[in-house]
Order: structure tokens, then sequence, then C-alpha cells
């Protein structure tokens, strides 16, 4: 079985199984190659499925498209775990690297969204806004600690992640090694969940 290719699964599936397994395969196929080559047939053919079948879940390309970038967004969202109960450094630096792995996972997708036409698409778009709210609820949550949710700390929040996103396109462009990538990061989060942010909330407060 070729790299990146999903598992066998039986031929009988429940719908959402079904559903699961052709988004998988969709994904690994995006992995690969730039979304305006892929078509509902290479997807059906990575999924081992009927087309008919790809086209029953969920409809064209442009669909099935959206389904993985949302898919991925609640991933790079999900994973990270690392919360207050985790020292600072260890817990910045295991959710920005469970992060970076979920964005090489899905490189090909990414980059689609994040830096070429895909993301004028409107629905892309107000995917990516909300991925981008998301992910800010995310950070506030695993370092609640230190943080409240402040309309200055999810301002704060939303610029590193548009900093994070050029760090991450450095990295994937190989301009930046991912260990460079993770430094740089990790010393501006850390300087802004420990001063920035608590420094603007002082001056909320005043």
């Amino acid at each position: 079985m070729p790299p990146g290719s999903p598992p066998a699964v039986p031929r009988r599936l429940a719908p959402e199984a079904r559903r699961r397994h052709i988004l998988d395969a969709a994904r690994a196929v995006f992995a690969e190659r730039p979304y305006a080559t892929v078509t509902t047939a290479d997807v059906a053919a990575a999924a081992g499925v009927a087309r008919s079948l790809v086209h029953h879940y969920f409809g064209g390309i442009r669909e099935v498209f959206l389904a993985v970038v949302a898919d991925g967004a609640a991933a790079l969202s999900e994973v990270r775990t690392a919360g207050p109960e985790t020292p600072l450094d260890e817990r910045l630096a295991g959710n920005i690297a469970a992060t970076l792995d979920v964005v090489a996972e899905n490189r090909a997708t990414w980059l689609a969204v994040s830096r070429s036409g895909a993301g004028a698409d409107p629905e892309i778009r107000a995917l990516t806004d909300a991925a981008v709210e998301r992910s800010v609820t995310r950070a506030l949550a695993v370092n609640g600690d230190l943080l409240d949710d402040t309309p200055a700390a999810r301002l704060a929040l939303r610029c590193f992640h548009a900093f994070s996103t050029e760090a991450t396109a450095a990295w994937l462009a190989a301009t930046a090694a991912r260990e460079d990538v993770e430094r740089l990061l990790l010393s501006a989060l850390r300087d802004l969940v420990t001063r920035t942010i608590p420094a603007l909330a002082g001056e909320e407060r005043a």
C-alpha cells in the first residue's frame, strides 16, 4: 500500500464511518497534490470506493476540500492538549510541536488555504476565520492559569496566529528550519502569555 494511503476497510460501513473513510482518503490526496489538480475520481480511487459515493457524501471536489479544511482546522485546535497542569515551557513547546505536526500532515491543504487563491473563497475564508477564533479560545483554555478571556487577550492571540502563520510558511518553504521556527514561536508565545497580555489586562483595569 503506498505511503499516506488510508487503511483497507470492510465493504460495508455505517454512513458516518464511510464518510470518515472518504474524508481521510481525501486528506491524503490533498496532502500530496494541489487542490486545483484533484478530482472526485482521485478521491474515490484513494478511498477504494465508487465516484458516486464521493458525490453522495460530499458533492463535488470543492465540497470535499471544504470538509478537509474544516476537519483540519478542528485538528489544529484539538491537538493542543497540554494545559495548566504542565510546566509552562513544556506546555508551550509541546503544543507548538503538536500543531506543526498536524500542519506537516496536511501540508498542501494548509498552503492552499493560507498562501494561495483558495483562501479568497468566501466559504474557505469563513472556515479559516472560525478556525482562528477556535484557536484563540483553545489558547485561552490551555493557558487559563495565566490569561483571562478579554478582548485584549483575544486580539493579541489573533495577532500571534498571523505571526505563527508566517513562521510556519517559512518552514514549509524550506527558508527556515523547523527547530528554529519552534524556538521563535516558543519565545514569542512565552512573552505574550507571561508579559504582554497580562500588561494589557492591567491597562484595561486602570
